[in-house]
C-alpha cells in the first residue's frame, strides 16, 4: 500500500540512488542545535500525544460521539410521559346552532347554543405502553453510538499510522544526511591527500583536478539534502498541529525503533486475526444498523398502545366580567390503540430498499476481508524480507568499511588509483544507505501490520 504522505520510502530511496550513482553524497549542516533554548525535542510518544491533542480530525470524530449519545437520549426520552398544556379563546360571531325535529318538545326549529365568548385550558398527557417501532429505534440509536465510537477509533488508528510513517521518514532523512556527511568528509580528505601527494610528485595533476571537481560537484547537493529534511520535518509538524516557525528536533534512531518494534514480535507466528480491523468492524456495524433500520420500518406498520389522559378547564359567557364566570373542570384517562391499515405499500418499499443496501454492504465486506487477508500476507512477507536485508546490509557495511580502508592505504602507498578509492567510497555509502533503507522498511511494514489488525487507536 502506498503511504498517504509526501515523503515516503520510495522517494527517499530514489534520491539515495541518484546521489550514489553520481557519487555526490552530501549532508547538510544541522538545522538545529542542542544549545537552542527554543527548540522542542520530541520523542515518538511525545509526537503521538501532541497529535491526539491537537489534530482536528479527532475533534470532529469526538463530536460525532457526542451527537450519537444525544440521539440515543432523544430516543430513550420517548419512553417517558409527554405532557402538553394548551389554551384557547373563541369569539362566536354567530353562535353554533342545533336543528330541532318536528316531534321535539320545543317544536321544530333552530336553537342557538353556547355563548359569545369561550375559554378553554387543556392539559394532555400520554405515555407509550407498547410500541415496537420505538423499541427498534432504541436498538438503532445504540448501534449508531457504537459506530461513532468505532469511527473515532478508526480516526486514531489512521492518524497514528500516518504519524509513524512521517516520523520514520524524518529519521531516515536525518540519518541519510549523516551518511552523506561522512561521504562528503571522505571526499574532502581524499582531496587533501591527493594534493599532498601531488606536491610530493607521487600523482599526476589529473588526479588532483579530478579530486577537486568531484568534491565541488557535491556542494550543490547541500541544498537538496537540507530541503529533503525540511520537507519531512515540516510535514510532521503540520500533521501533529505544531506551528511551522517552531523549531523541532526528533529524538531516536531507526535502529532503536526497529529493535523495539520487533523485540517481542515473531513474524512467522504473527496474529492474522482481522477481528479488530477498524474497516471491517465499521462495516459490520453499518450492516447491523441497516438491518435494524429495516426492522424499525416494518415495526412502524404494527399496532401501538398508549396511555392517555386529558384535563380541561373551561367556561363560556356573553360578557367580559371575569369574576362572574363559572369555570368547569373535566378529566378523562384511558388507552389509545393505533392500528395502521394501509399506507400505499410505503413501508414494504422502504424495507426492501434497506434490505438491498444491506446486501450491498455484505458483499463489500466480504470483498474487503479477502483483500485485507492478501495485503496482510504481503505485509508480513515484506517484513521478513526487510529483516533479512538488514542482516545482510549490516555485514555488507562492515566489509565496505574494510574495503575503503584498504583502498585508502593502497592509494597512499602508490599501489592503488584514485578511481579505486572513489569506487570503494561509493560502495561504502551505498551499503550504509541500504542498511538505513532496510530498517525503514521494517518500521513501515510493522506500522502497516498494527494498522491492519487494529492494534493502535484503542479507546
Amino acid at each position: 500500500m502506498k503511504a498517504m504522505y509526501p515523503i515516503n520510502q520510495r522517494n527517499i530511496a530514489g534520491r539515495i540512488k541518484m546521489f550514489v550513482a553520481a557519487a555526490v553524497l552530501l549532508i547538510a549542516l544541522p538545522v538545529f542545535t542542542k544549545a537552542s533554548t527554543d527548540t522542542l525535542y520530541l520523542s515518538f510518544d511525545d509526537v503521538i500525544a501532541i497529535a491526539f491533542e491537537r489534530n482536528p480530525t479527532l475533534h470532529v470524530a469526538g463530536l460525532e460521539i457526542e451527537s450519537a449519545e444525544l440521539g440515543f437520549r432523544e430516543v430513550r426520552g420517548r419512553y417517558l410521559p409527554s405532557l402538553n398544556l394548551s389554551g384557547s379563546y373563541n369569539r362566536n360571531i354567530k353562535r353554533p346552532v342545533i336543528f330541532l325535529p318536528a316531534d321535539s318538545p320545543f317544536g321544530e326549529g333552530v336553537l342557538e347554543v353556547g355563548s359569545e365568548n369561550s375559554y378553554m385550558a387543556v392539559m394532555a398527557a400520554s405515555m407509550p405502553l407498547y410500541n415496537r417501532g420505538l423499541n427498534q429505534s432504541m436498538r438503532v440509536a445504540r448501534t449508531e453510538k457504537s459506530l461513532a465510537r468505532e469511527q473515532f477509533r478508526g480516526s486514531k488508528i489512521e492518524l497514528e499510522y500516518n504519524i509513524q510513517l512521517a516520523f520514520f521518514d524524518v529519521l531516515l532523512a536525518r540519518e541519510s544526511m549523516d551518511v552523506m556527511q561522512k561521504s562528503f568528509t571522505n571526499a574532502k580528505d581524499n582531496l587533501e591527500r591527493t594534493r599532498r601527494m601531488y606536491q610530493q610528485g607521487m600523482v599526476a595533476e589529473y588526479d588532483l583536478i579530478r579530486a577537486e571537481v568531484q568534491t565541488e560537484n557535491l556542494r550543490p547537493n547541500v541544498l537538496q539534502a537540507e530541503n529533503t529534511y525540511e520537507v519531512a520535518i515540516n510535514y510532521l509538524k503540520a500533521l501533529i498541529g505544531l506551528g511551522k516557525a517552531k523549531p523541532v528536533a526528533i529524538e531516536g534512531s531507526l535502529s532503536d525503533m526497529a529493535l523495539n518494534r520487533l523485540a517481542d514480535f515473531n513474524i512467522p507466528q504473527a496474529d492474522r486475526n482481522l477481528g479488530r480491523n477498524t474497516d471491517l468492524v465499521q462495516m459490520d456495524l453499518q450492516l447491523n444498523l441497516v438491518n435494524q433500520q429495516a426492522e424499525m420500518v416494518r415495526a412502524n406498520g404494527l399496532p401501538s398502545l398508549d396511555l392517555a389522559g386529558n384535563y380541561q378547564y373551561q367556561t363560556e359567557a356573553n360578557h367580559f366580567r371575569f369574576a362572574d364566570y363559572r369555570w368547569v373542570e373535566t378529566f378523562s384517562a384511558g388507552l389509545r390503540l393505533t392500528v395502521p391499515l394501509f399506507n400505499g405499500f410505503a413501508i414494504r418499499s422502504q424495507a426492501q430498499q434497506l434490505e438491498i443496501l444491506g446486501e450491498q454492504i455484505r458483499l463489500q465486506r466480504d470483498y474487503l476481508q479477502d483483500n485485507l487477508n492478501i495485503q496482510l500476507d504481503n505485509i508480513l512477507r515484506s517484513m521478513m524480507v526487510a529483516v533479512e536485508k538488514t542482516s545482510n546490509a549490516r555485514n555488507n557495511v562492515r566489509m565496505a568499511e574494510r574495503g575503503y580502508e584498504i583502498a585508502k592505504t593502497r592509494y597512499e602507498t602508490g599501489q592503488g588509483t584514485l578511481m579505486e578509492l572513489n569506487d570503494s567510497e561509493i560502495a561504502l555509502t551505498q551499503a550504509r544507505f541500504n542498511l538505513l533503507q532496510a530498517k525503514h522498511e521494517i518500521l513501515h511494514a510493522k506500522a502497516e501490520y498494527d494498522k491492519f489488525i487494529g492494534e493502535n487507536g484503542n479507546m
